[in-house]
């Protein structure tokens, strides 16, 4: 699915709310331009049985210990198995990239998303959730405190 028809489904699907709808249409040119920067437009998450992102916190091996809680967004589904590490609760699931930018402006406690591209994995891009959000606010006009 192109990231056109993502951004129109996204504004298409949203509550039946003017102001929401007018929200939404707002926004998406910010997730149409990160989503442009990624080699696909569908990924695979890891996501538990009722639904539930995984979600992996990563620490600093050296002082101050810095903790990130992250996502990745495998560019493969044999990517996203070879790391579900055999757990059977955890299951595959695709998504397109412009919904999940947008899932991840809600993503609290989520500092951010990896995406990882194909063949292995080895190049990829963090998107931070902060930063998305700043640039949502400063289009949206709202203050630093509301996400």
């Amino acid at each position: 699915m192109d990231l056109a028809t993502q951004v129109n489904q996204l504004i298409a699907n949203a509550p039946d709310d003017p102001a929401t709808i007018a929200a939404v249409q707002a926004i998406a040119p910010i997730l149409l331009e990160e989503a442009q920067r990624y080699q696909q437009t569908m990924y695979y998450v890891l996501q538990t049985e009722d639904g539930q992102w995984q979600i992996i916190t990563l620490e600093e091996r050296h002082p101050p210990y810095h903790q990130k809680v992250v996502i990745h967004a495998y560019g493969s589904a044999e990517m996203a198995n070879a790391h579900s590490e055999g757990d059977r609760q955890l299951v595959v699931v695709e998504m397109p990239i412009i919904p999940l930018l947008f899932q991840l402006l809600a993503a609290d406690p989520v500092d951010s998303l990896i995406v990882l591209e194909p063949p292995n994995g080895e190049q990829g891009w963090e998107v931070s959730r902060e930063s998305l959000l700043a640039q949502v606010r400063s289009t949206l006009s709202l203050p630093p405190n509301i996400a």
